[in-house]
């Protein structure tokens, strides 16, 4: 490999209204780790009123990937504008696979309503695409947090944005800058109230950085992501959100053992 190493982790966990209520996980989430040292991300979170978003959500974040690795195949994108026509054909093509999905089935697409969020590292480029209330977050080299797309949330409470809308591809907005970044961080909209500080959306160092130092440092991934599925379910994180939950974590490995412990911020500001 010739690019930098990265460790990655990525779970998604059903929340307990839906453990209640005896319906699937929604949420879902893919990586790649390309052999050049890209970094390839995607995140969706299936609308809890459509009856088989849990299928929609998989078959985009399936596609995208299968679609950035596509596109890596001819060549990286040069420039930002580049970028943000590759973000835009991506998001096309996973519409695209989700259309297919509901013409097979022969019921309306709306069944199969999802947001998604993508997003790529390659070299000293960062792109994030999003259609939803998904958040990415990237940290510089400093270990300043920063969000680079605004979860989209509208002024009503059951106003959403889906990937699955007639003109859900307008809603794309895209993030993309030739910057370096130590570390990537997806997640739905499940883990907003205790990643944030709101109504700012400022990302909280208290919950991600003992989540990234984890991850760095984290030398059995199997035994990791099981670690992180248990704090997901812990009594502390659901006392807070009882939705479907998913984190992907990617940031440059670190050789120093940490512990995973309970990084809720208690500072978070509900809306």
């Amino acid at each position: 490999m010739t690019g930098p190493v990265w460790h990655i982790l990525g779970v998604s966990v059903q929340g307990t209204s839906h453990l209640d209520k005896n319906t699937p996980c929604q949420d879902t989430h893919a990586y790649r780790l390309t052999p050049n040292g890209d970094i390839l991300l995607a995140i969706a979170d299936g609308a809890g009123s459509a009856e088989r978003s849990q299928e929609g959500a998989q078959a985009a974040v399936e596609q995208a990937v299968i679609s950035f690795e596509a596109a890596f195949q001819t060549g990286l994108p040069g420039d930002e504008t580049d970028w943000r026509t590759l973000m835009a054909q991506v998001f096309a093509d996973a519409h695209q696979a989700v259309v297919q999905l509901a013409a097979g089935a022969n019921i309306p697409l709306s069944s199969f309503a999802t947001t998604l969020a993508c997003a790529v590292v390659s070299g000293e480029w960062l792109a994030v695409g999003q259609i939803g209330d998904g958040a990415a977050v990237a940290e510089d080299e400093d270990g300043t947090l920063f969000l680079t797309a605004r979860p989209q949330r509208g002024e009503y409470a059951n106003e959403a944005y889906f990937l699955t809308m007639p003109d859900g591809l307008n809603s794309l907005v895209v993030y993309t800058a030739p910057r370096f970044i130590r570390s990537l961080t997806l997640t739905t909209d499940g883990l907003l109230r205790l990643a944030f500080k709101l109504p700012e959306y400022e990302p909280s160092a208290q919950f991600f950085q003992p989540l990234l130092a984890f991850t760095a440092a984290m030398d059995d991934p199997e035994q990791a992501k099981s670690e992180l599925v248990a704090f997901l379910n812990s009594a502390r994180v659901c006392a807070r959100t009882d939705d479907d939950k998913t984190l992907i974590l990617a940031t440059r490995a670190n050789p120093t053992p940490t512990v995973l412990e309970n990084p809720v911020s208690d500072g978070a500001q509900e809306e």
